[in-house]
């Protein structure tokens, strides 16, 4: 079986086949990229096991795509050999999953009253001009989702946001083309360090 013929065959089997989660209309192709289903067969090749596996697998997809969509669920579970509603009951268990798309990296924006009193507002108005997004939108490559939140606890650093679980402050128009820049820089190692890591697992002992 060809490569294109393979994705395919994993795309009738995840996307438009009815399942557990009921008939999927068939992905657009910027929702699940080809690569996601050979970033899953990898990890499984690389990483021998049962279903101890489970968690850091999807830890690793919802890292590359943002979100863990139903039919990927399900060609987890195919992979694992695990049913798909045993896949959806740790998505759905613990917090840190999503089934709604999110970027990498989740900005959420301050305007609590000292971020709001310290033009928080011109923070958020940089951001969505800068990415083009706006208040709950993510990026085409799904690096940055933008988030609007009333207090981070961080006052002292006002206006500040979080970017995932870090907070950063004092912001200003020019800190945050800094700083988006930086985690765009951030996110092409990791990429790079993770196929890297995947290609020497494929490499024969």
């Amino acid at each position: 079986m060809n490569e294109r013929t393979g994705v395919e065959e994993r795309q009738r089997t995840t996307g438009e086949l009815p399942g557990f989660f009921g008939t999927h209309e068939p992905l657009p192709a910027d929702e699940i990229r080809p690569e996601v289903w050979d970033l899953i067969d990898q990890w499984v090749a690389a990483h021998p096991g049962g279903r101890e596996r489970l968690i850091p697998l999807l830890h690793r997809v919802q890292e590359e795509i943002g979100y863990l969509p139903f039919p990927v669920q399900e060609y987890v579970a195919q992979q694992l050999a695990l049913s798909p509603i045993e896949v959806y009951g740790v998505v759905s268990f613990y917090h840190f999953f999503t089934t709604n798309p999110r970027g990498r990296y989740q900005l959420k924006v301050c305007m609590g009253t000292a971020c709001f009193v310290r033009q928080g507002q011109r923070v958020l108005e940089a951001i969505e001009s800068l990415l083009a997004i706006g208040i709950g939108d993510v990026t085409e490559d799904r690096l940055f989702s933008l988030e609007q939140v009333r207090c981070i606890g961080a006052c002292g650093l006002a206006p500040a946001m979080m970017v995932n679980d870090e907070v950063h402050g004092h912001l200003t128009a020019t800190e945050v083309r800094k700083l988006v820049r930086k985690l765009r820089a951030r996110a092409r190692r990791e990429s790079a360090a993770s196929a890297e890591e995947e290609a020497s697992g494929d490499e024969p002992a």
